[in-house]
């Protein structure tokens, strides 16, 4: 008999985008679905290739990235967290998703266990499983925190990998450093997904596992800190150890990384710390608009995010977030991600990019807020009439 077809779940953020597509209301379309900055990186670096310039790029290119690249990914690090990477550990990959799949497919073989965040990025399960591993949910707090007992009470013989991702999609909630070592001592390779690491709000960069001893992956890239997620330019630092495994089962991924993408990430590189610190400050002003939109409209939403893009509204306890999304989508015209994309069972939360313009985060927030308030009047109906009826019952009796 062959072999079943491996298939995946929907993602709840593609059917949104599609119903917000088709949306025939008299709203005017908003997407706070995805997680792309609006901050606007074109006003602070040249993007335009030269024709010389196209002509290098037409070609095949490193299967590891081009050194140029790597090496300027090494002395960012440098001089930004004061790590000596070899550039030969670090490997360029279609975005930090390639990254994921390069790391997991070294270390996962059927069969195999990788423990993950309940809550978090959508692709972490479905790449364990399409190596043959076993997707194991690490639970975590209110506020978002693994707990690193309850984390290694997970552990077994099978355990092939932990994946941590600080700051945290959706949540933006940052692990501390002692949080981090605590993890990275268990003798178990430790995936840190860091693809949100440079983009705190306030204060320093978060806690970095390139600080941490051990036999560790660090997955990024620059789509996020960058504001270029159509370069598709993501990374992945390896063991020195598997550096050569590495790039043997990359080529099978794919042939070299896109070589323009490459280029104009250096051109970046080149004026990072500009580029950095103006959008943070840029992060932590849309923020700030986001939390004033939802105070403004008694919206519940969690507070403590402290890096990336996104706000968490909270729904109304048993609401289901992919029905609540598509509603929005279709009566609304707003497009939001349902918190089921990141939990195996629904978190009961909507997920918002705050990065957009002020005036349509606010409102969005506003679109959300005349939806929770027609489901709450809805329920409140039928609990009156509920009343009413046991009432009614109660004097016939």
């Amino acid at each position: 008999m062959p072999t079943p077809i491996l298939t995946f779940r929907p993602m709840g953020i593609d059917k949104i985008s599609t119903l917000l597509a088709r949306n025939q209301s008299h709203w005017r379309p908003i997407s706070l679905a995805f997680g792309q900055s609006d901050f606007p990186i074109q006003e602070y670096v040249d993007l335009t290739l030269q024709a010389p310039e196209v002509e290098k790029v037409l070609g095949y290119g490193d299967i590891s990235g081009q050194m140029s690249l790597r090496k300027k990914i090494s002395s960012f690090y440098a001089s930004t967290l004061g790590i000596d990477i070899p550039a030969a550990q670090i490997l360029i990959t279609d975005g930090a998703t390639g990254a994921l799949v390069l790391a997991l497919g070294l270390l996962v073989r059927r069969g195999s266990e990788v423990i993950i965040p309940a809550v978090g990025y959508a692709a972490y399960p479905r790449i364990v499983k399409m190596f043959g591993g076993i997707p194991i949910s690490a639970p975590l707090d209110a506020e978002f925190n693994l707990s690193p007992h309850r984390l290694r009470n997970l552990i077994t013989a099978k355990t092939a990998a932990i994946i941590v991702n600080s700051p945290g999609n959706p949540h933006g909630n940052i692990a501390s450093r002692e949080m981090l070592a605590e993890i990275a001592s268990f003798g178990i390779p430790v995936i840190f997904d860091e693809v949100y690491q440079l983009m705190t709000f306030a204060g320093d960069f978060a806690p970095s596992g390139t600080q941490l001893p051990g036999e560790h992956f660090i997955v990024n890239g620059f789509a996020k800190s960058f504001a270029v997620p159509g370069l598709r330019i993501g990374f992945v630092i390896v063991p020195s150890s598997l550096a050569e495994a590495a790039e043997s089962m990359k080529v099978l991924l794919n042939i070299c990384p896109n070589l323009p993408g490459q280029l104009l990430t250096e051109r970046l590189l080149e004026r990072s710390r500009l580029l950095l610190k103006a959008h943070r400050s840029y992060l932590g002003r849309s923020h700030k608009v986001f939390l004033a939109a939802c105070d403004r409209y008694s919206v519940p939403v969690i507070r403590n995010s402290q890096a990336g893009f996104y706000g968490i509204i909270l729904l109304p306890e048993g609401m289901d977030s992919m029905k609540a999304a598509s509603i929005l989508a279709k009566d609304y015209a707003l497009a939001t991600a349902p918190g089921t994309d990141f939990a195996e069972t629904d978190p009961g939360f909507l997920r918002v990019n705050f990065t957009k313009s002020p005036q349509d985060v606010s409102e969005g927030v506003l679109r959300i807020t005349e939806f929770l308030e027609k489901v709450n009047s809805g329920i409140c109906d039928r609990r009156s009439r509920s009343v009413a009826k046991g009432l009614s019952r109660a004097k016939g009796d």
